[in-house]
């Protein structure tokens, strides 16, 4: 699994690119990326989150890929906005787990942490867009704590934009 960190997309947008690039220029895939997993909200707590990364790394084996990454989205960031990923990915319990519920799901499957990814996705919009998304109001230029937002929406009223890096910590398994 030898490439180094640096290797790694910034995210879901640019390993989406890469992807995409790759195929025009017909290189063989070698590896995939779980950009995503999300259980319905009735049906949380039975373990079908587990289940559902273990079925992507089965189907990444069969495809012959070499390995198996996913930009985590950490299920509690949020609580923490103001607190940079690279610092929040370190974050564990009185037992040595991770804080994060998500990102102990993966290491209980033998993921590990491989590196922050600060800005996985990157949202922009004017600010009139992101006063309807969130439904606060931006009365001037400068950082927000937005409703479940990972990290501060950054609102530059001279530009009339706001723009959300989403924060996500890169992990592969095994």
């Amino acid at each position: 699994m030898g490439r180094p960190p640096e290797s790694l997309p910034s995210g879901c947008t640019e390993a989406l690119v890469r992807a995409v690039e790759g195929h025009e220029r017909g290189v063989a895939p070698d590896t995939l990326v779980i950009c995503g997993a999300i259980v319905t909200p009735s049906l949380k707590g039975r373990g079908l989150a587990g289940e559902t990364l273990k079925a992507l790394r089965a189907t990444a084996e069969e495809a012959g890929r070499e390995r198996v990454v996913a930009p985590v989205r950490p299920t509690v960031k949020a609580r923490y906005p103001l607190t940079p990923i690279e610092t929040y990915m370190r974050w564990t319990r009185e037992d040595g787990s991770a804080l994060d519920p998500w990102i102990r799901t993966h290491q209980r499957l033998g993921a590990t942490l491989v590196s922050a990814a600060p800005a996985s996705q990157v949202m922009t919009g004017t600010v009139a867009e992101w006063e309807r998304w969130t439904g606060l109001a931006f009365p001037e230029t400068g950082g927000y704590v937005i409703p479940e937002g990972l990290a501060l929406l950054h609102i530059d009223r001279a530009s009339d934009e706001g723009v959300y890096r989403e924060p996500n910590v890169w992990m592969r398994h095994r």
